[in-house]
């Protein structure tokens, strides 16, 4: 165990990630400062960072991947900067990346560009306090496909411009992971999109959806959950549909919802809403004429 002047360790939303009893350190620690580091540099400690997110993706790749003493184990990536901008094409394999340091009034340092990570195998990234910005293109600031499983985003901030279309994309992508994080800024689409394909055990608990222009949370009709999933415990503000399942699959339960439409029949509320009645419980919608209403609305005992 590393040793610092917090002898409880730091921890993320309640994951330890220093110092403490723990902290997973099974693998390679990399350290990277964009402003000051070096992709020259073996990145091993903060006296040789690497500068770029991108190196540290390659190195802790090659890591994982260079015997079988490294394939159970969990790599950590602790991120500094401002704002590096970079198109991220892959996700470190089974590796935390931790944000770290102070950017100005903020903790999160951040990145700005649209990520579609393509590399074969992509299991098991967790980001926790990162702060992703979508620059002015019509894209997602995230994509995940079904060359990704397991990825996850714990307490971090996803700041869309007018043109992003999503916030984060997921197609065929299970166990996606959405954590007490933070979203803001008018997507054209949704903020968070669950596309065709398999989605089991996705968790998207406790977030903060803030300012969508569309739907807060869509679900394709045609998405799977071979492992149950959830959406539970959030805050979603939406200018149309807080939640739009299409799947009818997803557990919504205890939300807060907010709709800027106006409902048509207290009884579906389908202009606010379309969650699936026999897996809702606790979610309260208020939208342009309604307020505090109980959702599910509908007794379906009968």
């Amino acid at each position: 165990m590393r040793l610092t002047s917090f002898p409880k360790g730091i921890q993320v939303c309640g994951v330890p990630f220093y110092g403490g009893a723990g902290q997973d350190n099974s693998g390679t620690t990399y350290f990277v400062d964009n402003n000051c580091g070096s992709d020259s540099n073996d990145g091993l400690s903060w006296g040789a960072p690497l500068k770029t997110f991108a190196r540290a993706v390659v190195l802790n790749n090659i890591d994982i991947a260079r015997g079988s003493d490294r394939w159970a184990r969990r790599n950590t990536i602790y991120y500094a900067a401002d704002t590096e901008t970079a198109t991220i094409v892959a996700f470190p394999n089974k590796c935390d990346v931790i944000g770290v340091g102070s950017y100005d009034a903020n903790s999160k340092p951040g990145i700005t560009g649209n990520h579609a990570p393509v590399n074969p195998g992509n299991y098991g990234t967790r980001f926790f306090n990162i702060w992703f910005k979508g620059p002015a293109v019509a894209s997602p600031i995230i994509t995940l496909a079904n060359s990704s499983s397991g990825i996850q985003f714990h307490g971090c901030t996803f700041s869309a411009t007018s043109t992003t279309t999503t916030a984060i994309t997921s197609t065929a992508s299970p166990f996606l992971k959405i954590f007490n994080c933070r979203f803001e800024g008018a997507v054209a689409t949704a903020t968070i999109s669950i596309g065709a394909g398999e989605a089991g055990g996705t968790e998207i608990v406790g977030n903060d959806i803030l300012e969508s222009a569309a739907v807060g949370i869509l679900v394709n009709a045609a998405t799977t959950t071979s492992w149950r999933s959830v959406i539970k415990d959030n805050l979603i503000q939406a200018a149309t549909l807080t939640v739009d399942d299409n799947s009818d699959l997803f557990y919504i339960i205890n939300n807060r919802l907010i709709s800027a439409a106006a409902v048509t029949t207290i009884a579906t509320c389908a202009e606010a809403s379309d969650i699936n009645a026999k897996r809702g419980s606790g979610n309260y919608l208020t939208a342009d004429n309604v307020t505090n209403v109980l959702w599910p609305y509908t007794d379906t005992t009968t």
